[in-house]
């Protein structure tokens, strides 16, 4: 029997990545693993950080199982090496895989791959390096100080407003800024480098692709894909470096069109037809409170917000602070009385200099300039002389609030009297007001501007527990995972919608089953498959009730 070879690992944090590099390991004794991004971090439910600004990093819920199978691939590994991403956030996440697998940060096992190919990855195998600690010290400075802040943040507005409700260093500067926003025409001027700002800026403007759809597709077409014969190659450089290029395997989007979405094609084309031009171009943007306007303020302000504006957007419209309607912004009632309550205390820490201030001070822990512990202590310091002014004005005794009943417009179908929206541990529901003598509850559906593939009827969603959204029809028993979208069929006119994976692209699919288009599309076997799962959970259901009863 042939001794078993002990293969080398190499650890990413991207499932896409992990599929591209496997095509770049010629060799039988190497193996890719996909760590899903952090494995531990600081706890969501607690502070997390004590008085010293040492943290108390947990394992992530739900990474317990591929913990312990990267231990076991570790274990027997003969040498391990972490290609994660060419920026802070990837050079801490390498030295955190160090900590939980026991590997020697001093080797070198650091793999830093600035574009997808096999001829960079070539490269960056011989160049292979030890942990930088600077790099990892410098985003844990910036982690430590936001946790910090925004738990801190919510100790107070949880007294003055109610429980869950808080708000970053960022997200309170965006909220500011969306609430100040004046109907002034704006300009914007993109320089002939494509950094990711003007790479959001530019697909803001000419594709109307919100923030996040830009940096996800960037992440899409820097990860790879597969060209057929061609093999697997990534089109763009790290999309969330200083600046943009194409690869060294240039390609022509019209030569990769059927490799990619639409979504896929329309960036790429944008991508590479500007970095074709010869100079910068100015823009003239509209007049309402958009995406393009509110990064063209941020430019003005100096802040660097290409990493963090997309997130920022979407979790002060997840929290109701802010709405979106035909891609404007506007604050909501909740969202006002935050800025309200954090007016006259947290201005002089919640301002464009203030946050470029630590932005430059992580910079000089990332330049060995600064100490971290240092960085954050002078911006913490400041804010909690903030933080103890405004809890001074609470009284001694000021406790969290509980968040009001919302009344909504449904009436109770068994009573008459009005439902209220509450939380519970399977979603967001309505409840009759008059609990306890009506214990009625049904499901709060939110209505969509989307019609029903199947009958016409209105589609809706509903909000599940850990972030999942199912989409329903008001009208019949239609209901799915994937999120509709704007744009209809041009074959039949009927609804779209699109299914996300978790280690490829997406797929955008005709939700009308007897569309010409759907005739042997592969979509149809993963929602049988589906639907086949529901079934079976189904009847286990009701034999697991039968056999109860009996």
């Amino acid at each position: 029997m042939a001794e078993k070879v002990l293969k080398s690992l190499i650890l990413v944090e991207s499932s896409a990545k992990a599929k591209t590099l496997r095509k770049f390991v010629a060799s039988r004794n190497y193996s890719v693993m996909s760590t899903d991004g952090f494995l531990k971090d600081l706890p969501k439910s607690r502070i997390g950080v004590d008085d010293n600004y040492q943290p108390d990093y947990i394992t992530v819920r739900g990474k317990g199982k591929l913990l312990a199978e990267l231990r076991r691939e570790t274990l027997n590994a003969r040498r391990i090496f972490i290609a994660t991403n060419p920026d802070l956030q990837g050079e801490f996440l390498a030295r955190q895989y160090c900590e939980v697998f026991g590997i020697n940060p001093l080797s070198h096992c650091r793999i830093v791959l600035d574009e997808l190919t096999k001829q960079s990855y070539k490269a960056a195998f011989e160049a292979a390096r030890p942990i930088d600690d600077k790099l990892a010290d410098a985003f844990q400075a910036k982690q430590l100080i936001d946790k910090y802040v925004s738990h801190k943040v919510g100790e107070y507005l949880s007294r003055v407003i109610w429980r869950g409700v808080k708000v970053g260093r960022f997200r309170a500067m965006l909220l500011k800024l969306i609430a100040q926003q004046k109907s002034a025409q704006k300009s914007l001027t993109i320089d002939k480098a494509l950094t990711p700002a003007t790479l959001q800026e530019l697909a803001a403007k000419e594709l109307n692709f919100s923030a996040g759809r830009t940096r996800f597709i960037a992440e899409q077409l820097y990860e790879g894909m597969n060209f057929d014969k061609d093999g697997y190659a990534g089109l763009i450089t790290y999309p969330h470096a200083r600046a943009i290029a194409l690869t060294s395997e240039r390609r022509a989007p019209e030569a990769v069109k059927e490799f990619l979405t639409e979504y896929q094609f329309r960036l790429y084309s944008l991508i590479y037809s500007w970095l074709a031009k010869d100079s910068s171009a100015r823009i003239e943007l509209d007049t309402a409170t958009n995406d393009a306007t509110l990064m063209a303020t941020f430019d003005k302000l100096g802040v660097d917000w290409a990493e963090y504006y997309a997130g920022g957007i979407a979790s002060l419209i997840k929290r109701k602070y802010i709405t979106a309607e035909d891609s404007t912004y506007k604050v909501t009632t909740l969202g006002q009385r935050v800025l309200e309550a954090l007016a006259g205390f947290f201005d002089d820490v919640f301002n464009a200099e203030a946050y470029n201030e630590v932005t430059a001070q992580v910079k000089a822990v990332a330049d060995a300039k600064a100490q971290k512990l240092s960085v954050i202590d002078n911006y913490c310091a400041k804010f909690n002389a903030a933080f103890d002014e405004a809890m001074a004005t609470l009284g001694e005794d000021a406790e969290p609030q509980k968040e009001p009943d919302v009344e909504s417009e449904e009436v109770c179908d068994k009573c008459g009297r009005k439902m209220f929206i509450r939380h519970g541990r399977y979603g967001v529901f309505l409840a009759c007001s008059g609990y306890p003598d009506c214990k009625n509850t049904k499901p709060l559906l939110e209505r969509l501007d989307k019609t029903c593939p199947k009958c016409g009827g209105h589609l809706a969603k509903r909000k599940l527990p850990r972030g999942l959204i199912i989409y329903r029809c008001e009208a019949c028993d239609f209901s799915t995972w994937d999120e509709p979208q704007a744009m209809t069929c041009k074959t039949c006119g009927a609804t779209m919608f699109v299914h996300k994976f978790k280690d490829r692209a997406p797929m955008f699919y005709c939700g009308n089953e007897n569309c010409p288009t759907r005739e042997n599309h592969p979509m149809n076997k993963i929602l049988a498959d589906i639907k086949r799962r529901a079934e079976e959970r189904k009847a286990r259901k009701e034999r697991k009730a039968s056999e109860g009863k009996s």
